[in-house]
């Protein structure tokens, strides 16, 4: 048995493993997006309400929801 060779090889195996570990890409950090004020027309919002079309949710001529199908109470168009 050669052991004196060994122990050398572990730790170089060790250091490598840990300098490849500390070396790779660290997780991102999220954050909010504060984002800016939304400019929103008060006149022309205030006259359309939520209904929806077939199954998709629509809010003043725009689709909303993300695809998510709408609920059967929403009145449809």
């Amino acid at each position: 048995m050669n052991f004196p060779r060994t122990a050398p090889r572990l730790a170089g195996l060790a250091a490598i493993a840990l300098a490849l570990a500390l070396a790779g890409p660290s997780p991102a950090m999220a954050k909010q997006d504060p984002g800016g004020a939304v400019a929103v027309d008060a006149v022309s919002t205030a006259a359309c309400s939520l209904t929806r079309l077939g199954t998709q949710l629509v809010h003043c001529d725009s689709l909303t929801g993300a695809g998510v199908r709408a609920s059967s109470w929403v009145p449809e168009r």
